[in-house]
């Protein structure tokens, strides 16, 4: 019997690099696995403000959208934050602490993964304590600054490789193992680090 595809939620930031001329999204990527033999779902949508992640991430959380229980923040980032912006257009961190009350008792048996440079580089008591507090099954991303298409292409395996584990604490520690071996290089230049919650 075929598994039933865990579809992707994308959030995505509208202009990676300031001018809105230059087109650079990571929608193709789920585009791919949606017309791969995996057939994956996704819901993508380009956003700027934090008031505008609200909303779709409380959209996310509504459980209509069960099916898509994979959140991908494709975002600029540092340690502990994501980049967005004000209604101005000036620069505005969101850190994990704001999501907090975002994803507060929304995200049993949920992943977040932050496509996004440098959010993961803290210390690993740090990361499991927002996992705690967002209550998701896992949390993943990177530690480092990323160069763009080789984290795309790791996310495009790491997605798929989703597909192929059960939303468990088991199933998710599988994924982490596999992903580490199928795309080691990547998962080390990345400094990739998937956070499970403990069974």
């Amino acid at each position: 019997m075929k598994k039933a595809s865990k579809g992707v939620y994308c959030l995505e930031i509208g202009e990676w690099y300031g001018d809105l001329k230059k087109t650079c999204t990571v929608e193709p990527v789920l585009d791919l696995l949606m017309k791969s033999p995996l057939r994956v779902p996704y819901i993508h949508r380009d956003i700027a403000t934090r008031s505008e992640l609200r909303y779709y991430l409380r959209k996310w959380t509504q459980v209509r959208h069960k099916g898509y229980p994979i959140l991908y923040l494709a975002f600029h980032g540092r340690p502990g934050e994501i980049e967005l912006a004000d209604e101005n257009g000036k620069s505005k961190a969101v850190t994990l602490e704001d999501l907090i009350p975002e994803f507060a008792g929304c995200c049993h048996n949920r992943i977040i993964h932050f496509g996004a440079c440098s959010v993961m580089n803290l210390h690993g008591r740090t990361l499991r304590k927002y996992l705690h507090e967002f209550g998701a099954l896992a949390i993943s991303g990177y530690a480092s600054n990323v160069d763009w298409v080789k984290s795309a292409v790791f996310e495009m395996l790491f997605l798929a490789e989703l597909q192929n584990n059960a939303l468990t604490v088991a199933g998710a520690r599988a994924v982490k193992k596999r992903i580490q071996k199928i795309a080691a290089p990547l998962s080390r230049d990345l400094q990739f680090k998937m956070i499970v919650k403990d069974p």
